[in-house]
């Protein structure tokens, strides 16, 4: 992924961030298509989601982009339900990666998950390339081969990550995604939005460091497929409040616009959806169709592109 951005000339128009809902919910080239119809002018997009991904994640992403020094005009800050919860998959590997090491450097506070250790291995990282490489060797042979950086991958069957940072997987039924969704309800984990402070902090470190270089940031809700959502409705503790709730905690504090979006509209149905929390990419081009919809949405996007 952060090869196709890297290769991006020029940066895409629009980058969208989020966890795996929104890159498997959002459609970039379909989108891409609209908003240039709308403009009439031709408008990129590119989807830098990323699965398991909070915002520690996320301001990963940002900083590379700003170090690439070539930054969209417009932020697309994907919120899911459980978006606002803390960021455990960037502290217990996200940060402890080679990536991270080049984009965000060693010099950090020590803490219960940055250690001696940590820094130690974030030093050689930096120094030494063929450490830094040590899990890379099929592109580092590509290069040497002087072919260009790979910029999609193929999953298994069916499944794969397109260039624009797309991810694709197979749909299911709607009869599917409803006994998916029965499952989970009867495993215990559900997905009940869960707000914590630090990825609170952590969006707005985003937000600010985007719009410090002059990128509009603008925020959508992307639900669950509407069974899950009645299954979670239906178990109580008041779920859609809840989750709308949980979508303002984010973007409130840090005044970033965010276009509501209750649930999928009349034309969720068989194959729309790989499970029942992803979409699959008929379900997401026709999300991001809604998501145009929207009142305002084209118009904020478009201020943005302008300015």
């Amino acid at each position: 992924m952060t090869n196709a951005l890297r290769a991006s000339d020029p940066a895409p128009d629009v980058v969208i961030f989020g966890d795996s809902m929104t890159q498997q919910g959002l459609d970039p080239t379909e989108l891409g298509q609209l908003l240039s119809a709308a403009t009439g002018d031709e408008v990129s997009v590119f989807n830098g989601a990323s699965s398991r991904a909070r915002w520690g994640m996320n301001l990963l992403l940002a900083r590379y982009m700003v170090s690439l020094d070539d930054l969209p005009s417009v932020a697309l800050m994907g919120i899911s339900t459980r978006a606002a919860e803390r960021d455990d998959f960037y502290k217990s590997e996200g940060s402890k990666s080679a990536f991270s090491s080049m984009v965000e450097g060693c010099d950090r506070p020590i803490s219960d998950t940055w250690d001696e250790e940590d820094a130690a291995r974030c030093e050689r990282d930096v120094a030494d390339p063929l450490f830094r490489f040590r899990v890379g060797g099929e592109q580092v042979a590509r290069a040497q081969e002087g072919l260009p950086a790979q910029t999609s991958l193929r999953i298994n069957e069916g499944s794969r990550l397109r260039s624009d940072g797309f991810m694709v997987h197979p749909g299911v039924s709607a009869a599917e995604a409803e006994e998916i969704s029965d499952t989970r309800m009867e495993r215990g984990f559900p997905g009940f939005p869960t707000v914590h402070d630090e990825a609170v902090a952590d969006f707005g470190s985003v937000a600010d460091l985007l719009r410090s270089h002059g990128v509009t940031v603008l925020a959508f809700e992307i639900p669950y497929t509407p069974v899950h959502q009645a299954n979670l409705e239906e178990a109580g503790r008041d779920y859609d409040a809840r989750r709308q709730d949980s979508a303002q905690s984010l973007t409130a504090p840090h005044d970033v616009q965010l276009f509501p979006v209750d649930e999928f509209g009349p034309w969720w149905g068989d194959g729309d959806s790989r499970d029942a929390i992803h979409l699959a990419p008929q379900g997401a081009s026709k999300f991001a169709r809604q998501l145009t919809e929207i009142p305002g949405f084209i118009d904020e996007v478009q201020e943005g592109l302008a300015d």
